[in-house]
């Protein structure tokens, strides 16, 4: 229960930040983790959905050894959900040299985290954090051409 709990933050600090409107919306997040799928739809998506009335979530995980391909296929053309799940370090630092990933180092929030949990998710350089790593699953990330 905890680690619904804690990706439920994850989720509502993450949709908290796009400032969403007062209309509808339906926000998707892709994952490899499709095994999780009757999590997210059983008790995250409808704990998230009762406590932000107007904003749909839609878990869409791809099998875990089609998940990179599918998601540079959908990032290529312009089709990948509203949040993406990253795998660390050189997969990442891949999306963030195409353009998919934007530089969160000037969030006031990463001061948040140790170098260590920043580790896996910054340019090999350390110049730049591709995104954070965060409570309980880290890789969800949000495209920021989006919003």
């Amino acid at each position: 229960m905890k680690r619904n709990i804690l990706k439920l933050a994850l989720l509502s600090t993450a949709l908290t930040a796009t400032s969403v409107a007062a209309e509808d919306v339906t926000l998707t997040i892709e994952s490899w983790r499709n095994d999780d799928l009757a999590l997210w739809q059983d008790e995250i998506i409808p704990a998230f959905e009762a406590e932000n009335p107007g904003i749909k979530v839609v878990f869409s995980p791809s099998a875990p050894t089609e998940y990179n391909a599918a998601l540079n296929s959908k990032l290529e053309a312009g089709s990948a959900g509203d949040l993406i799940t990253c795998r660390p370090f050189d997969a990442s630092l891949a999306l963030f040299d195409a353009g998919h990933l934007a530089d969160l180092d000037d969030m006031a929030a990463m001061s948040n985290f140790s170098d260590v949990a920043k580790s896996a998710w910054q340019t090999d350089d350390g110049s730049a954090i591709l995104r954070t790593n965060g409570l309980c699953d880290p890789r969800l990330h949000l495209q920021c051409r989006r919003f």
